[in-house]
């Protein structure tokens, strides 16, 4: 095949392997990263493990409402955004 010996050709034939290539990671980065954000637990499955520890003795009535309160805010925060914007974490001292 001499059409492929010429620099055009192969100049052509590299740039569509990198397009399919690069078609393919984002592919593969798209769902490996939608997985990953599906196994972080929200506020209230934080909440419900908490209350479990709590239960059993092993934190204190105060550590469990300081943790309450926390999640509750965050929950708050989480509801009052709207879906197509994720949340975002206060970096703010306090």
């Amino acid at each position: 095949m001499e059409i492929l010996e010429t620099p055009a050709a192969r100049a052509v034939l590299g740039i569509t392997v990198l397009a399919i290539l690069t078609t393919i990671a984002y592919y593969v980065v798209t769902n490996y990263r939608d997985r990953i954000d599906q196994d972080i637990p929200g506020p209230e499955e934080h909440l419900d493990n908490f209350q479990e520890i709590h239960s059993q003795g092993d934190i204190s009535d105060k550590e469990f409402r300081t943790i309450e309160t926390v999640l509750e805010e965050q929950l708050e925060h989480q509801q009052s955004q709207p879906d197509d914007q994720p949340p975002t974490e206060d970096k703010s001292d306090g």
